[in-house]
């Protein structure tokens, strides 16, 4: 494979290879999200009770995924350095490595996780009646998350490569897999055993693992990206060295955001169950809502990437310009619509009043800093991308723990739950400003030593 000879980024005009890499990313991030959405819909059906143990457990399975796509940032922004170079054996041998690191970290979590399901819920509140619904879940979610994380280090890699139509497909298609599952093993239809939340969690295995058995096809038989011989675990130590120079700052970077989300469910969590619940209810439509930025965010690292890797500063700076200005114009696309169909959404996923008016009370304040977050999400992998992830680290850190949680804290004292979200709001406003100035200055003095 000559990783020059297709799929190359650093060529051609910036704004429409930007739009190449990131629409199949769209479809493919959007109908992941979308699935969730309406698979709350199911769940919402089982009660209140249910739809708050997926609240509850979702800073913990976000806290597993997090750490593959740290690696995953990894492997790709030394990926697409390396195809940007045309070092297709580097390529190849970086790939197949970052896969045996997954099966080994995320291994072990898995089993941990299992080992911890009572003491971490309780400590954080659930009720009985809840924890045992967060037990039936995560008890198959658990052994299944290598599924997940594999296919997400895949995809990782071909997009890292400029194929971002074939992942963006493969996704779609096992994500409309798992929808069409879920009302067979969640509500029991056609004579299927009615499984509730587990049915959720044994139809995201099944989708997931069809997913992942393509991912091996196109890659390591069609693509030729993965290859284990006799000598493969030469130079392992090596390649996981760097992609961790890379992957555990952002693999930092990634847990700050489950992490802090477990002490704020913990905050709501003295309201009740229900506001709780509520809570999930808005952080899935905010889901689907920046699900065009979380693309953008995956595709800038590996334009970045690759015309940083063939010394393209200038097309580096355009396309991230370009990524800025469709980030602030979607979030105000999306506030504006959000207070039109909020309540509509609200009630589709769940009758209950009270839930109903919290997550009301969230897509009106957060959303109006969309734009902004979208703005620090490019700055973080671009800054990922360009091989220095001590920056996105700090944005991450700086904007959970020294901005959002003690505004939260405060906001929480004052206005109650309302408080809590505004705190949101102010941090995005705040470090999306932050990443701005900050990336905009790297490139600057990297330019100035460029040219000297």
């Amino acid at each position: 494979m000559n990783p020059k000879s297709s799929n190359d980024l650093t060529q051609g005009p910036v704004v429409t290879t930007l739009k190449r890499l990131t629409l199949p990313m769209v479809i493919g991030v959007s109908s992941n999200i979308l699935v969730q959405l309406l698979e709350i819909g199911f769940i919402g059906q089982l009660g209140t009770d249910q739809i708050a143990a997926v609240a509850f457990t979702f800073p913990v399975t976000m806290a597993l995924s997090s750490i593959a796509l740290g690696i995953g940032i990894g492997v790709s922004s030394i990926v697409a350095r390396k195809v940007g170079a045309g070092d297709s054996n580097a390529v190849k041998q970086l790939s197949s490595h970052s896969l045996l690191l997954i099966c080994l970290v995320v291994g072990c979590l898995s089993i941990l996780g299992i080992l911890s399901i009572d003491p971490l819920f309780r400590a954080l509140g659930a009720s009985d009646g809840v924890r045992a619904h967060i037990e039936s879940y995560l008890l198959v979610y658990y052994p299944a998350t290598l599924l997940l994380t594999l296919g997400m280090v895949l995809c990782n890699i071909m997009r890292a490569t400029g194929n971002a139509n074939t992942p963006g497909i493969l996704m779609t298609l096992t994500a409309v897999l798992n929808l069409a599952l879920d009302p067979f093993f969640i509500l029991g239809w056609a004579g299927f055993p009615r499984l509730e939340l587990m049915g959720a969690a044994v139809a995201m295995c099944i989708s997931r693992a069809i997913l992942l058995a393509l991912l091996i096809y196109y890659t390591a038989i069609r693509d030729k990206l993965i290859s284990y011989s006799r000598n493969s675990l030469k130079g392992i130590i090596s390649s996981w060295k760097q992609i961790l120079s890379i992957g555990a700052p952002a693999i930092a970077t990634q847990l700050i955001n489950p992490v802090s989300g477990l002490i704020i469910t913990r905050m709501l969590a003295e309201y009740g169950e229900t506001v709780v619940a509520g809570f999930g209810i808005a952080t899935r439509i905010e889901a689907v809502s920046v699900m065009f930025l979380f693309a953008l965010s995956g595709s800038i690292g590996p334009f970045v990437g690759q015309n940083w890797g063939a010394n393209q500063l200038g097309r580096v700076r355009n396309g991230i310009n370009a990524a800025y200005q469709f980030s602030m114009g979607w979030g105000v696309v999306v506030y504006l619509l959000l207070l039109l169909v909020a309540s509509k959404l609200v009630v589709f996923i769940d009758a209950n009043p009270i839930s109903g008016a919290v997550a009301l009370t969230y897509l009106s304040l957060v959303p109006f800093s969309y734009g902004l977050w979208g703005v620090l999400m490019i700055a973080s992998a671009s800054f990922n991308a360009l091989g220095r992830p001590l920056p996105s680290t700090t944005m991450s850190f700086t904007r959970m723990f020294i901005v959002y949680v003690p505004l939260a804290m405060l906001g929480n004292t004052l206005f109650g739950y309302a408080g809590i979200f505004a705190a949101s709001m102010l941090a995005n406003f705040i470090m999306g400003s932050v990443g701005f100035f900050w990336l905009r200055n790297h490139l600057d003095n990297s330019e100035k030593s460029f040219n000297l």
